[in-house]
Order: structure tokens, then sequence, then C-alpha cells
């Protein structure tokens, strides 16, 4: 499988107006460097979803895309036959839901689920994006600690909430991948490298648990699809951490 990517300023009006119908196709407007795209993109593709994905330039956002089709102005965003679904974690759920029987949120087992949830939940992105826009050392510490206070969190959810799976594989449910990870390792992958790059602060040296989930997840087939390598987004981040 091969991710089959356009350019939204590539497509006429009327080929953009069509997707807004019920046209039997799925249409996920995306950009590859956003974590929060990357939840909806993997997702998709370990589900088998049959989509095409339209790029938008985060970069120059194209006024069209914000008034005819997201008016937050945000990525991901899916149209399924014509069906609007905003938001990541949502569109993550909606595909999982409707191509693969809701698996990876344990649609058919309330406790794994609610234990997903939990650690989603728990998992906090803002210090992540704080620490790398930072030009204040008297603020770096403060960063650095609430990350690890999070990480430390989740690190517990997996080994105490978790337990019984501990012993059946990296994932928090064993061997079985879930929500959990499809909506943290996305964010883990990026400020592992970009944190250590930009800020010389790794974030997973105190938490093996998460670290050994990041490891399994990034072996998987449709995460190598779905990701690039760290220059990608080294490149792309730089003009947060390093501001003209």
């Amino acid at each position: 499988m091969s991710l089959n990517i356009i350019e939204y300023i590539s497509l006429t009006e009327s080929e953009l107006a069509s997707f807004k119908t019920r046209d039997g196709k799925v249409h996920l407007f995306n950009n590859l460097v956003c974590p929060f795209g990357h939840r909806a993109l993997w997702t998709a593709v370990e589900a088998g979803v049959p989509f095409d994905m339209i790029n938008i330039d985060l970069n120059n956002m194209p006024d069209s895309y914000v008034e005819n089709f997201n008016r937050y102005h945000t990525v991901p965003f899916l149209l399924d036959n014509g069906y609007p679904v905003f938001e990541s974690a949502i569109v993550a759920q909606f595909v999982d839901a409707k191509y693969n029987n809701g698996d990876l949120h344990c649609r058919d087992n309330p406790e794994q689920s609610a234990l997903a949830q939990l650690a989603m939940a728990k998992f906090q992105a803002g210090s992540f994006y704080g620490l790398l826009r930072n030009q204040d050392m008297t603020k770096t510490q403060q960063f650095q600690n609430d990350i690890n206070e999070a990480l430390q969190d989740v690190e517990t959810i997996y080994r105490d909430n978790a337990a019984e799976f501990r012993s059946k594989g990296p994932y928090l449910l064993g061997d079985k991948i879930s929500s959990a990870e499809i909506n943290i390792m996305t964010f883990l992958f990026r400020f592992d490298f970009l944190l250590k790059h930009f800020r010389n602060f790794d974030i997973l040296k105190d938490v093996p648990l998460l670290k050994a989930a990041l490891d399994a997840s990034v072996q998987r087939r449709a995460f190598q699809l779905t990701a690039r390598e760290p220059e990608f987004y080294i490149k792309y981040f730089d003009k947060y951490a390093n501001p003209k």
C-alpha cells in the first residue's frame, strides 16, 4: 500500500465541491508534519481505509479550505461519502468504527476501552510545544518538570492500571495496539528527537514502558508508511524553536 497524496491547490473548484457530495469516497485533508494529523492518517492505514489524502499547506492554509471545509483552521478533516468529521481523535475513532469494527478503540471491551481512554486523557502535549518554543531560559526547568510529571502519570497507567498486560507485550494492552498508542505515540515520536535536537532534553529517559510502546509502534508498517525521517520534522519546526 502507498499513500495517494493530492495537493489541495491542484484541485479545481468543481473537484473540491464534488468531495462534499455523496460520492462514495473518503477524502482526508491532512499534512504529514502534524502529530494530530498523523493520528488520523495512521489509523486510516491501520484500518485499511481506501482514501485519498488531500495535502493542506499549514504555512499557507488556503482560504477556501477554511471557508468551504474546515472553519476551525485545522487538520485533519475528513469527508466520508460527503459526511464531515472534525478533530483528530474523532476522525481516528470514526474510521476505526466504520472500517475496522472499532478494534483499535476496543468497541467490544468496555474495560479495555476505558483504560485506553484514561491513558489518552492524561496525556498532555502542551508542554512539549511550550519547551520547543521557549526562549526564556528561566522557564526551561518548569517546562521540563511539567513534561516529566505528565509522562510519569501515563507511565504509571501503563505499569499499574494495565499491570495484567505487561507480560504480554509493549502496548498498553500488551500485544494489542489500541487508541492509547494512536493518540499518544505520534507526539512522542516527534518530540523525542525534536526536543533532543533543539533543547537537549530527553523526554523518554525515565519512562521505559512508553519508550517500549513507541519503539513497537514505529516498527508497524502503517506507522512507517505515514511517518517521515526526523530531518523532515526538524526542518519544519525550526521556525518555532528558533524564531527570527
